[in-house]
């Protein structure tokens, strides 16, 4: 997909770990996690005593656990903790094989809690693995000090919000919750791994532990955002046959998970099972056309597209899980941040935000880059994610313990998930690479020491010197990561209304509101509620320039970075026709005259149209209801005649019909300037698509701006004339349709081009709206004695003549071609040749309607092979 990790080369990434170590978020304080299966750990500081819990009555749902250290009974209080769990999370497995040893985790093999009165002492188990529950398992206990002056610090869990309820739309502007539901997939390749040989460290505990990581970094109040991961369904594949095809072509693996994954997708939001992405982690590797350094592949912008909506993320450890979280912004839309757009609006963003292409450390104050949570923002603002609004029932808080912590993950187990089962820490490590570079080396006391180019620190948490904890590649002392008090986000006030996006015909202004007072720290909640507002502003009609406000921006582009084949300037404007109702407030332009089109901009300016035939107007990229008189919200409407809030009293119905044609161009009707609510349709006889009736539109002059010199437009199309819009249905329906909804700025004349009249004759009726005070007359001049050449001339419509007036002159011709008219085939009413001449001719008074502007109309009857006219009776 086109969000794929970009190679580079793992010299700048760390395979993998992208440099990115941190883990941003949530620790409470002291959160304990007990596993059903202990893993050994390193042999403790000497300062640490082994202890054997004895459990203590508590109440259900509670576990309370006594232990002796320091002199003194310690009491545990502990609740199970799996936040990262949905409440209903199912582990199924898929194939008939399964490795021994392994068996599902249970819900209550997570804990957290505090040691009474002494709430933020570690404790961890200690030792190998044995025989009975948990808790009467040998751990260690150290004492902690608070200690002066303050060092980053993870942060507490976040209380639970009520269950959102029944599936809801998002609001505008508004800061929601958002619940992503997913589904955690681990192929045959993780089951196998050899770093998943210990029966404690299975690959469904892995693939929750990455999940847990990356949930924090989405509780950061950088993204500006409320995002909640939660997992309701994980997938272990035991045998590769039973699961998705996975190969090292990163793109066709991502496609045939995305096919796979759905049959496991309960259709109903409302199913307990059903979830809105899905993410496979194995331990293949990805190659590009040049190198393996692709980490994952991600479609952009597939949130919530219950067949595109998942990611594929080679594990490597825990640094996989900055890949998850990366990979994860690309289904929410989330681009690098050097593309163009992020890199227009922000400048260079740097290499240590969560979604850049390359980068080797993540900076844990800002995680997420400006840009990142712009298009988050507007990619939930468009609706885009709403099926993430429905909470999960009774969800629980993310636990807090950090993964070098806990018993999984010692140096040596860190070793042995990136380079192999045979690899440990190596234990000659230098000083400056304590907690910054993790060394690994076989187990065969081989002197060689592995790690991977770039950065790869060790797991925050992991134990360091006397009795130091790792955080971000450092080295601090227990004390200094005292976990601190949630604080929740809190709005600051609102700003001064900002500029007016136009200068007249109805713009749009804002104000904004920030969530930093205060910011959510160490966890805490981020603000809920309307984060902007706006208002219409320069409401005054624009003074008329024949172009639209959607045409202006078009006509921006009209440069020499855009030409044809034979170095011809192009010339853009708005292009409608085909433009899915979601992406009508971007910018599509079309090449006049040809199919060529672009989308230039994401978004149109605020107070744009959204289409020719409303009067919503595109506001931040959406559409939004706004009246005739462009005030947003107003429900004042055009009426019949287009004036805006009348009452249909100011103008009449014209309507008319043609049933009848000859071969060729044959008139229907001339709509004068000034015109409404415009429709002429042409329905096709019995049905048939192709019956050789198609409607044209040329202007007063004869130049064709339809289906003219027998060439006919079969797709759908705009119409564009001096800022107004002609929709036009194409060829290919059994309802050929033209229509505005616009007042018609100059006259047009609409035909009916016919090829096989005999056998398929018309069926052409039209209606449109006119002012009372504008002439109007359907019939053309018929003269049936003899040649009548009638030039009809109108005259300006501000002049003081009640209606438009008709000259007629006699005159003997021999010939259609001598009176210099250029020759329509076929004129309506003109027979083939030869034309005779013929005597005296008679005068007749005709009427045209020119509405606001001058025209000439001729008019010709000829009768052929004689010097007499035609008998009356036939006229």
């Amino acid at each position: 997909g086109g969000a794929a990790e970009s190679p580079a080369g793992r010299q700048q990434r760390g395979r993998g770990a992208m440099g990115r170590r941190a883990l941003l978020g949530g620790r409470a304080p002291l959160h304990l996690l007990l596993l059903c299966h202990a893993w050994a750990l390193p042999p403790p500081p000497r300062e640490a005593q082994p202890l054997l819990p004895a459990r203590l009555p508590a109440p259900p749902g509670q576990l309370a656990l006594r232990l002796a250290a320091f002199g003194r009974a310690v009491v545990l209080r502990l609740r199970p903790d799996a936040a990262f769990l949905a409440p209903r999370l199912r582990l199924q497995r898929l194939g008939g094989r399964r490795p021994p040893g392994r068996s599902p985790p249970r819900r209550g093999c997570f804990y957290s809690g505090a040691v009474e009165g002494s709430p933020d002492a570690p404790l961890q188990p200690l030792g190998q693995p044995s025989p009975g529950p948990p808790w009467r398992r040998p751990h260690r206990l150290q004492r902690r000090a608070a200690p002066p002056g303050a060092h980053p610090a993870a942060a507490p869990p976040v209380p639970a919000t009520e269950p959102g309820g029944p599936r809801r739309r998002a609001k505008r502007f508004v800061s929601q919750a958002r619940y992503v539901e997913t589904l955690l997939v681990a192929d045959a390749s993780m089951v196998f791994h050899p770093g998943f040989a210990c029966p404690s460290l299975s690959p469904q505990n892995h693939v929750l532990t990455l999940m847990a990581m990356a949930a924090r970094i989405y509780k950061h109040p950088s993204l500006k955002n409320s995002i909640n991961l939660v997992v309701v369904k994980v997938l272990v594949v035991d045998e590769a046959a039973v699961g998705p095809e996975v190969s090292d072509n990163g793109g066709l693996t991502l496609r045939n998970f995305c096919s796979w994954q759905q049959r496991f997708n309960p259709p109903s939001d409302r199913h307990p099972e059903h979830y809105d992405t899905a993410i496979l982690l194995t331990r293949q590797d990805f190659c590009g056309h040049q190198s393996c350094d692709t980490l994952g592949v991600a479609d952009i912008g597939t949130m919530c597209d219950r067949n595109k909506s998942c990611s594929v993320i080679e594990d490597e450890g825990l640094q996989a899980a900055y890949t998850l979280a990366h990979e994860l912004g690309h289904v929410l839309s989330m681009p690098h941040d050097d593309s163009k757009t992020c890199e227009r609006l922000f400048g260079p963003l740097g290499k240590h935000h969560m979604m850049a292409p390359l980068f080797i450390h993540l900076n844990k104050t800002q995680p997420w880059s400006p840009c990142s949570a712009m298009y988050l923002t507007e990619f939930l603002d468009g609706g885009h994610g709403d099926c993430l609004l429905d909470a999960p029932a009774n969800p629980l808080s993310l636990p807090a313990e950090l993964p070098g912590q806990g018993a999984l993950y010692s140096l040596d187990q860190q070793c042995q998930q990136i380079f192999g089962k045979d690899f440990q820490h190596c234990p000659n490590t230098t000083e400056e690479d304590v907690c910054a570079q993790l060394w690994c080396r076989t187990g065969s006391g081989e002197p060689l020491c592995h790690t991977k180019n770039g950065s790869l620190p060790w797991a925050d948490g992991t134990p360091c010197k006397t009795s130091g904890l790792c955080w971000d590649g450092r080295c601090f002392p227990h004390d200094a990561l005292k976990p601190q008090p949630a604080v929740d986000g809190g709005w600051g006030p609102w700003s001064p209304w900002g500029s007016c996006s136009r200068t007249c015909g109805g713009g749009v202004q804002f104000s904004f509101r920030h969530c930093d007072s205060p910011k959510p720290q160490h966890g805490g909640r981020y603000c809920e509620g309307q984060r902007a507002k706006y208002q219409s502003c320069h409401t005054d009609e624009c003074p008329p320039d024949g172009k639209s406000f959607r045409e202006q921006q078009c006509e921006k582009y009209n440069s020499y970075n855009f030409t044809d084949l034979e170095g011809n300037l192009l010339e853009w404007v708005p292009k409608y026709a085909g433009v899915s109702p979601r992406d009508r407030c971007k910018l599509f332009c079309r090449a006049r005259g040809r199919s060529e089109f672009k989308v230039f901009e994401a978004k149109v300016i605020d107070g744009t149209l959204c289409g020719p035939e409303t009067l919503s107007i595109c506001v931040h990229g959406q559409c939004i209801k706004a009246g005739c008189d462009h005030v947003v919200g107003s429900s004042k409407k055009l009426d019949k005649c287009g004036v805006c809030g009348g009452n249909g009293s100011t103008c009449r119905k014209i309507s008319g019909s043609l049933n009848r044609s000859k071969y060729g161009y044959n008139d229907i009707v001339t709509i004068p300037a000034g015109a409404t609510n415009i429709d002429i349709k042409q329905r096709s006889h019995r049905g048939v698509r192709h019956d050789g009736n198609y409607l044209a539109l040329r202007t007063l002059e004869g130049k064709y701006l339809l289906n003219g010199d027998f060439a006919i437009s079969a797709m759908e199309q705009d119409i564009l004339i001096k800022g107004t819009i002609l929709k036009y249905s194409g060829s290919m329906t059994t309802l050929e349709r033209l229509q505005s909804f616009r007042q018609l700025p100059e006259p047009l004349t609409v035909q009916l081009l016919t090829i096989a009249s005999e056998i398929f004759p018309p069926k052409v009726k039209y209606t449109f709206f006119i002012p009372k005070d504008v002439p109007f007359m359907q019939t053309v001049c018929t003269v049936c004695w003899g040649l009548l050449l009638e030039k009809k001339k109108c005259r300006p419509w501000f002049l003081p003549s009640p209606r438009p007036s008709c000259r007629s002159r006699r005159s003997r011709v021999g010939g259609f071609d001598k009176i210099g008219i250029p020759l329509q085939k076929p004129w309506i009413g003109l027979p083939s040749p030869p034309y005779s001449s013929v005597g005296v001719l008679e005068r007749e008074e005709c009427f045209i309607s020119c509405g606001l502007s001058l025209g000439d109309n001729w008019v010709i009857w000829l009768e052929a092979g004689t010097s007499r006219g035609p008998d009356p009776g036939t006229c």
